[in-house]
This record gives structure tokens, sequence and C-alpha cells, in this order.
């Protein structure tokens, strides 16, 4: 009985503590400060598992593996925005708690990317910037909700 109890509340501060460094991490970014969002990535067509990565917020989309042995070494260059979602019941094994799931599109395939709702609309932003010169003009989607 004890161990359930604290093994809920280990579960409910530490989805807090995340949730709370995210939306500081995004507000730190939307200042203009140079910041790692945590971004994991997956090739469906290569697997269900995601590789972590981190984002630099604030310049062009680019990918950087979080470890050396990351599976997932790069990402295409090409990545073309497709939608933005929430996580599946199946996905919810294998992903950090109330992340969104980032479809894109590529060359070599569909590529998915997970982000915090905070900062997920920043990611898209970069990746739209990335992949059209003049996405300038095309409003960024609402996936904060």
């Amino acid at each position: 009985m004890i161990t359930g109890v604290c093994a809920f509340l280990g579960t409910v501060i530490g989805a807090f503590l995340m949730e709370r460094r995210a939306r500081r991490t995004a507000a730190r970014a939307e200042a203009g400060e140079a910041v790692l969002f945590p971004v994991g990535a997956n090739l469906p067509d290569e697997g269900r598992r995601y590789s972590l990565g981190r984002v630099l917020a604030g310049g062009d989309f680019r990918w950087i593996p979080r470890r050396s042995w990351t599976r997932l070494r790069a990402l295409p260059t090409d990545l073309r925005y497709i939608r933005a979602r929430e996580m599946t019941f199946r996905e919810m094994l294998w992903l950090p708690d109330r992340v969104l799931v980032i479809e894109c599109e590529s060359s070599v395939g569909p590529v998915r990317l997970w982000a915090h709702p905070k900062q997920a609309v920043q990611v898209v932003e970069m990746i739209r910037r990335a992949s059209s010169p003049n996405s300038s003009d095309t409003p960024v989607p609402d996936v904060s909700s």
C-alpha cells in the first residue's frame, strides 16, 4: 500500500517538475536566449523506438543526438511539417508524459518527432522555416492544446 502511494506521488511530482522545466525553457527561448529543447525522433520505417536528441531554439532546425550510441544518428535535412497530434495509446509506452507528436515528410519517408507542448510551437516553426524560405507568410498551427 505504501509503495503504491509513494509511486503515485513520485509520478505526480515528476510530471509537475517536467512540465515546469518545459514551460521555463520555452519562456527563455521566446526571450531570445539560446536553449536546447529535448526532441525525440523516429523513422517509422525503421521501428517504433524513438531516439532522444535536442534542438537549439531560435535558429534553423537541426536535431542533435543526445548520446553517441543513439540508434538514430541524423535526420533528413528536407523535413516538411504535416501535422501535430497527441500521442496514441501505444505510443504512451515509449514517449514521455503529455508530449505532442509532430509528423513530417522527407525524401527518405515519414519522420516523427516528439516535443513538450510548450515547446512544440517553436519546433514546428523552425521546421517550417527550414523547409521553405518564404514560410513567414504561413501561420504556425496551434499545437498547444
